[in-house]
């Protein structure tokens, strides 16, 4: 195989990872600077990633303060073959509120009708939830020991091994 099949093969393996969670792992700064980690069920649409959440919720506060957010999408427990060396995705992002009246928020909120099922018809109205696009700017996704890549560029299409620095 050669690299550039190896970098593709495991481009693929991270959307995969993506797409067999539900939920994310988030890390937010609160107004004093101090980390937040929460959780919130997630979709992916046209490659950015959407929270419908609370405004009850800490991390919806401090998304609305600063709008910087950490994304840890991680392989679960049960299913890995070493707890040392879970698959999992880091992305850093920035948020922005989608307004309740506007067709791109009708998109999304039917992603994720489809997603998690008429438990959202019960949630939607609530006027306390926002819904947050997260625009990822960069991550990395590490897929065992010694296999960590750099995502960047559009849609986080361009990948590259990280290898330690000489000592």
């Amino acid at each position: 195989m050669t690299k550039e099949h190896n970098l593709k093969f495991i481009q693929n393996e991270f959307h995969e990872l993506l797409a067999s969670l539900k939920t994310v792992t988030l890390s937010t700064r609160d107004h004093k600077n101090q980390p937040e980690a929460s959780y919130a069920p997630y979709v992916e649409f046209n490659s950015a990633y959407y929270l419908f959440i609370s405004g009850l919720a800490k991390h919806t506060v401090n998304l609305k303060q600063n709008g910087f957010i950490s994304l840890l999408f991680i392989e679960d427990e049960a299913n890995c073959r070493n707890l040392f060396s879970r698959r999992r995705a880091i992305l850093a992002g920035k948020g922005i509120i989608i307004d309740r009246n506007s067709s791109h928020y009708s998109l999304v909120m039917a992603q994720f009708r489809h997603r998690f099922g008429r438990f959202i018809d019960i949630i939607e109205p609530l006027q306390d939830f926002s819904l947050f696009q997260i625009n990822v700017l960069e991550g990395r996704y590490i897929r065992g020991f010694a296999q960590a890549f750099e995502l960047t560029g559009t849609d986080l299409k361009e990948i590259a091994h990280i290898v330690p620095k000489s000592l």
